[in-house]
Order: C-alpha cells, then sequence, then structure tokens
C-alpha cells in the first residue's frame, strides 16, 4: 500500500514469523513427485493459451 508506514517492529516480527515458517517447512521437506508426464502438462498450458486468447479476444470487442 503506497504511502503506509509501518513502525519498524512490526516488520521484525512479519520477517522472523517468515523466517520461521521457512524453517519449518524446510526441516520436513518431502521431495514433489511429478505424476504427469511433460506432454501432459504441455497440452493444458496449451489449452490454457488458447482459453486465455479467446477470452481477451472476446472482451476487445
Amino acid at each position: 500500500m503506497p504511502g503506509v508506514v509501518w513502525p519498524a517492529w512490526k516488520a521484525i516480527v512479519l520477517i522472523t514469523q517468515i523466517r520461521n515458517d521457512i524453517d519449518t517447512r524446510n526441516s520436513e521437506a518431502k521431495p514433489f513427485i511429478w505424476t504427469a508426464t511433460a506432454e501432459e502438462i504441455l497440452a493444458k498450458v496449451r489449452l490454457v493459451q488458447t482459453n486465455i486468447r479467446k477470452l481477451v479476444a472476446s472482451n476487445s470487442k
């Protein structure tokens, strides 16, 4: 938010909470296992691109 000034202590508290959350998540990290093939992922990307193009075209009329 432009023009909003936080007190320094609030920023410090927020940064500390974020770092603690990251440390907790990293200590319990599990590897991500892809279940889709590259072709399946690319097919979905193409579908989304097509739908976005249609949406943009219909909104520009």
